[in-house]
């Protein structure tokens, strides 16, 4: 099971990806799901480059890109501790 992901899009992208969904007969979810994942794809290695030449990184310490890290359950989670 994947993260839930909650967003608007305009009429006009929403009746395309419609169109997709009933063209393809497929739901309009995976639909938009492929989409997602086609996108974060394209442009993973371009983040992971940005992140790593990213000097903050570096100055605060708190950033190792791990191999398929994103695949990981924990992925994205923050752990809020009261003081």
């Amino acid at each position: 099971m994947g993260t839930h992901v909650q967003t608007e899009v305009n009429g006009e992208t929403h009746d395309v990806l419609k169109m997709l969904a009933i063209l393809r007969g497929k739901s309009l979810k995976e639909i938009a799901r492929e989409a997602l994942e086609e996108y974060a794809k394209k442009h993973k290695k371009e983040v992971e480059k940005l992140i790593q030449e990213d000097p903050i990184w570096d100055t605060i310490g708190v950033l190792e890109l791990e191999e398929d890290a994103s695949e990981r359950e924990d992925w994205g989670t923050v752990e809020w501790q009261s003081e």
